[in-house]
């Protein structure tokens, strides 16, 4: 760059000076600083017209004292007192503005800081709730295993609603349903399709928990782990596997097993009493006659084997009670 545009640059430097006379038009600008610089002049002269000055004239020049003070006085109205004055204005202005800036900084920060806060809590406390509101829920829940599932008969249990506590189905159990259904056996297949179909159907009649288990044993067998859950959580377990009911039982955890509830509810045959029965099949022993009530209890007639396919009056001879059901032996009347 030549040196005349450096010195044009330097010259036009000044234009960017921030001033509060920039503020306002040329002729507004010019205006007061020319009523301010008269003010100061007359003020000045007035001021400066005392007998001292009189007595003692400058050089010997009256009035030539008064008017010197006079132009200094105007040059400063016109030159420094403007700038000074914008310069005090806009000082204050800016201190104005950034403590009112300060004040409402401050207060949004403070308010915005508080409703954060209250929202949190509100969202602590929210989840507190929920919290509480499923420990209780979960307090009262029964495990289900995948044989209860696949027997289906929970379903109805529900139905009828003599099962209203939270059912709690782990994602193991759902993964092993899923992969006998995708078994090439047709008997596996058909269970897990039936298990799944069961879950579906619980989800709609009640209120059904899918909790994620996790082991540190990954080789640890689905059974140990719905043992191990249930004794953690405080649940009984419903299942009807009998080695998976003898491992509950003894790790303490409470075992509901439906075929137990199945013959608890079966009829109650008393010694002496007499029934009509349908002799359906011949039984074990030579001369005994199988039949069965409607519920699905067997019945050995003795002396019946020639009664198949007839309906027949029977007595009650003894009651026994097996792991399997309920054997009633009778009597021809």
């Amino acid at each position: 760059m030549s040196a005349n545009g450096e010195k044009m640059k330097l010259l036009e430097a000044p234009k960017h000076v921030n001033s509060g006379m920039e503020k306002l038009p040329n002729y507004k600008n010019t205006l007061v600083r020319s009523v301010l610089a008269l003010a100061l002049f007359i003020s000045g002269f007035n001021f400066s017209n005392t007998d001292f000055f009189k007595e003692y004239p400058l050089f010997g020049l009256n009035y030539l004292a008064q008017i010197l003070i006079s132009i200094m006085a105007g040059v400063l109205g016109f030159f420094v007192l403007p700038d000074v004055f914008y310069g005090v204005k806009n000082a204050i202005e800016k201190l104005i503005t950034d403590t009112v800036s300060d004040i409402v900084t401050n207060f949004w920060e403070q308010q915005s800081r508080r409703i954060q806060e209250q929202r949190r809590e509100k969202q602590k406390k929210k989840a507190e709730d929920i919290k509480r509101k499923l420990d209780d829920e979960m307090k009262n829940a029964i495990l289900l295993d995948t044989s209860v599932l696949i027997d289906g008969r929970i379903s109805d249990i529900v139905k009828l609603k003599f099962l209203d506590n939270p059912l709690v189905i782990p994602q193991v159990v759902i993964d092993e349903l899923h992969a006998l259904s995708d078994s090439k056996e047709n008997l596996k297949r058909q269970k897990g399709r039936r298990g799944l179909d069961i879950t579906k159907d619980l989800k709609r009649k009640t209120k059904i928990l899918i909790p994620e288990i996790k082991s540190k044993d990954k080789d640890q067998g689905v059974d140990k782990l719905l043992v191990t859950f249930a004794k953690e959580n405080n649940f009984k377990l419903m299942t009807l596997d009998f080695n998976l009911n003898k491992v509950a039982s003894v790790s303490g955890v409470k075992v509901l097993n439906i075929n137990d509830l199945a013959n608890s509810l079966k009829t109650v045959m008393l010694p002496g009493e007499d029934i009509m029965l349908k002799i359906v099949h011949e039984g074990k022993e030579k001369s005994q006659g199988v039949g069965y009530l409607v519920d699905g209890t067997m019945l050995i007639v003795e002396n019946a084997k020639d009664k198949v396919g007839q309906d027949v009056s029977v007595k009650v001879s003894k009651v026994i009670q097996s792991p399997a059901g309920k054997i009633i032996f009778c009597a021809l009347n």
